[in-house]
């Protein structure tokens, strides 16, 4: 039997190859690369060129060339990133630039427009389209602001750009704006961002940081507008890159299981949304796809890394009605993609999605919950949800305040100790079995059961005597030492009164007189610590700022107008403060954390 070979093979160049219609259908993954891909890739081109001596070699590019679509199903990376190359050179050029625009954009006002290309015009309200088209729409957008020039990166700032060899932070920088020299990269670049409305770019596709990256590079480069034109001349005409032409739809789509070349790994959800987008009608694919990255892409100030990926691992083990402990997506999403009705399913699997981020909303606007995502400094693992308060919750169809506020006296009782954590297995194998139970049975008693694991593992440095002897001569780090506080004093208050999320640290004995005390770590006691508000209030509070470094007495009156009760309760109870005071207050609020954190 003989057999197909449903595509050609051709050496080409990036001059040819971008010259083409390109897509970027669906079924891909989002823009990955980082500083690691983009710098190898970079210094590989910039080795080649700057020897002189031979073309590069660049791999290949799997096309699918189908009812007139050039639809790329391997090299997705390196076409944006060598586009987002030879833009950046644009940048630095005004002759390169009009290349670059001839070869890479269409002008709206003078091209023919594809409905696709005019929706884009509407929506984004500019003149300049890039001519490849990205379906994931916040890969689409990125591209559009970059070449109309809408993203900015942070070195157009320096004014002493001849003197600069690395982004360092042990670099010196002066501001072409204001003339203030700054050291440390960070420091300069939060400067731009106060004084000088510098805007840092959107994270909801990773081409606006490669464009930076990028166009970074070359800054350092210090290259002249010869240099830049041979090196343009280079990357179109010197790169050798083999081209596959399929014309198989289905032969192809396998290809999209690979890596590329230089790339990275593709995610698990991605490979696995290409059987599911496959079993969608033709005319539900670009409403499945768009939901599907809607929901991926969401963000979380607390869980910044994946967060929608997280969730939809939550989502799909709810949906088969199992936790496990290792996600096989191929496995859970079998259902989904075997149904005879996907698209009814995985729109089933969407609801739950976003119901569970409605869960978490409600966990952040918990009278506890709240002090445990506001900052990922203070925060659950990710197990406390993933294994337990979200599938626990979303079966019940309630969020449980008690539940929350047992974790919150777990989390704040092992605070400032080295404690196994929640994704140790004395934990995690209790949470999925009572999850388990509660998935068959919604009326199992999941709190008695979590409540009785924490005891259990409860480890012996935090006992009501090792937790008052350890937290009596504790130094406390600012964030532990004003949520510990905050904490204590939503526990010392009323569900009326809503504690504060934008109190600071307070040193009530002033620090500047730290070495009149005999025991100058006292100063970082918690005895010595109280919430304040961070600047001056419309209600008359006064806030931490404006009161610098006067003494106790001379703060008395600030203290008596704050909204913090733990605050109040310092002017009602001492008349005035030193070094035994710290001490007598320490033995106070440690008994308070003792009472209220223990489980």
């Amino acid at each position: 039997m003989s057999r197909s070979k449903p595509y050609t093979s051709n050496q080409e160049t990036w001059n040819t190859i971008l010259q083409k219609p390109l897509k970027i259908p669906m079924n891909q993954r989002e823009y990955s690369w980082e500083t690691k891909e983009i710098t190898k890739f970079l210094d590989d081109i910039f080795k080649i060129y700057e020897e002189g001596i031979y073309v590069e070699k660049m791999g290949s590019i799997i096309n699918l060339n189908h009812n007139g679509s050039n639809d790329i199903y391997d090299g997705q990376q390196r076409i944006l990133t060598t586009i987002l190359i030879l833009n950046a050179i644009g940048s630095l050029s005004d002759i390169i630039n009009k290349e670059v625009k001839r070869l890479l954009t269409i002008n709206t006002l003078m091209d023919d427009l594809t409905p696709e290309q005019q929706k884009i015009k509407e929506e984004c309200n500019v003149n300049i389209i890039p001519k490849i088209y990205c379906i994931n729409p916040y890969d689409m957008k990125g591209l559009v602001n970059i070449f109309n020039n809408i993203v900015k990166s942070w070195v157009i700032y320096i004014s002493n750009m001849d003197d600069v060899l690395l982004f360092d932070e042990e670099q010196t920088y002066i501001c072409n704006e204001c003339n203030t020299s700054i050291s440390r990269k960070n420091h300069f670049i939060n400067h731009i961002t106060k004084k000088h409305k510098y805007e840092t770019p959107s994270k909801k596709t990773k081409l606006y940081n490669a464009f930076i990256e990028i166009y970074n590079y070359f800054c350092l480069k210090k290259y002249s507008e010869t240099q830049l034109i041979n090196l343009y001349k280079f990357i179109l005409n010197d790169i050798d890159i083999q081209f596959f032409e399929c014309s198989d739809p289905q032969y192809v789509s396998r290809i999209f299981n690979w890596e590329n070349n230089r790339g990275k790994i593709v995610q698990a959800l991605d490979i696995i949304k290409n059987p599911i987008l496959v079993k969608i009608p033709d005319n539900k694919k670009v409403e499945i796809y768009n939901i599907w990255e809607e929901l991926k892409h969401k963000d979380n100030k607390v869980c910044k890394n994946n967060f929608g990926q997280k969730i939809f691992d939550i989502a799909i083990q709810i949906y088969n009605n199992k936790i496990i402990r290792k996600i096989n997506h191929e496995e859970l999403f079998k259902p989904i993609i075997d149904n005879e009705n996907t698209y009814k399913e995985i729109n089933k699997f969407f609801e739950i999605i976003k119901k569970l981020f409605k869960i978490i909303d409600k966990i952040s606007n918990d009278k506890f919950g709240r002090l445990l995502t506001n900052t990922p400094r203070i925060c659950l693992n990710w197990e406390a949800y993933m294994w337990c308060l979200i599938p626990i919750f979303y079966k019940n169809n309630n969020i449980d305040d008690k539940l929350i506020k047992l974790m919150s006296k777990w989390y704040f009782r092992n605070l400032q100790f080295k404690n196994r954590n929640f994704n140790n297995l004395c934990y995690s194998n209790e949470f999925i079995r009572i999850t388990n139970e509660v998935l068959k049975d919604k009326e199992y008693n999941y709190y008695e059961g979590i409540e009785k694991c924490l005891v259990k593992n409860k480890d012996d440095s935090i006992s009501d005597e090792n937790y008052l002897r350890s937290m009596n001569s504790m130094n406390f780090k600012s964030t532990n030492a004003t949520y510990l506080l905050m904490f204590l004093e939503t526990c010392d208050n009323t569900d009326l009164n809503i504690v504060s999320l934008e109190f600071t640290l307070e040193h009530i004995y002033c620090q500047k007189d730290k070495e009149k005390l005999s025991n100058q770590s006292l100063m970082n006691n918690i005895g010595n610590l109280t919430l304040l508000e961070g600047k001056n209030s419309d209600n008359g509070h006064k806030g931490n700022s404006s009161l610098g470094s006067k003494t106790f007495d001379k703060k008395i009156e600030s203290y008596k107008k704050s909204s913090s009760k733990i605050t109040r309760n310092i002017v009602d109870n001492f008349k005035t403060f030193t070094e035994d005071t710290i001490i007598t207050r320490n033995n106070q609020i440690i008994e308070l954390l003792n009472k209220y954190t223990n489980y």
